[in-house]
């Protein structure tokens, strides 16, 4: 197969890839149970660290493909929860 076939093949697999992933809303899915296993499973169960680096892909694809947005809900969430008094020992 030529280098341009090649491209034309890879390009078509990863566009029906990226559409059938954005209508199954599977990446969502997968997201939101990553969230909830990682806020309720124990630490030391397979499920937590199953879905850590899902998080974690996750947030860095936020911060990759939504800079702005990203930033401005944390700069958000920061100014609706106060740093806590620091105590003096």
């Amino acid at each position: 197969m030529s280098d341009t076939r090649l491209l034309v093949v890879a390009l078509a697999c990863m566009w029906v890839g990226g559409y059938a992933t954005g209508r199954g809303r599977l990446v969502r899915g997968v997201v939101r149970w990553a969230d909830w296993q990682v806020a309720y499973a124990p630490r030391r169960s397979p499920r937590f660290w199953t879905a850590l680096p899902i998080l974690l892909v996750s947030a860095a694809c936020l911060w990759i493909f939504r800079p702005r947005r990203t930033l401005t809900n944390y700069l958000a969430w920061k100014a609706r929860h106060p740093p806590a008094p620091r105590r003096d020992t």
